[in-house]
């Protein structure tokens, strides 16, 4: 019996020992066309573009979307939008995120997020 617990007991510190888990590169995988849609605010279409601009357009308006100096960034697990019109950026929290969808928390509000293909 003293073997195996010495087995678990390595196992165990062996786990608590590994390197991290790499951080994911929500900068690079956000790049793309979004539909946005929570409780709070009407969907649109939300495009966030590779220099750390993005726009926004209505569902429905094939026009292109509006950016009018929007700028975005992610620090960690956090995506910063800034606003042209607002001089403190809005800070969401992100909770999960996978190549189709993520979900982010803003003062208890979640927003969901779910990939157009084929348009930016």
């Amino acid at each position: 019996m003293k073997p195996l617990v010495a087995v678990v007991t390595v196992g165990l510190l062996a786990v608590g020992t590994a390197a991290p888990v790499p951080q994911r590169n929500y900068a690079k995988l956000i790049v793309g066309s979004w539909l946005y849609s929570s409780k709070v605010r009407p969907t649109r279409i939300l495009v966030f573009h590779a220099d750390g601009s993005w726009g926004v357009r209505k569902y429905d308006d094939p026009r292109p979307e509006e950016i009018n100096g929007r700028r975005w960034r992610v620090e960690r697990d956090k995506l910063i939008l800034y606003y042209p019109s607002e001089k403190t950026p809005r800070i969401d929290k992100i909770l999960s995120f996978t190549q189709h969808q993520f979900v982010t928390e803003q003062q208890g509000y979640k927003f969901t997020f779910t990939r157009i293909e084929g348009t930016h």
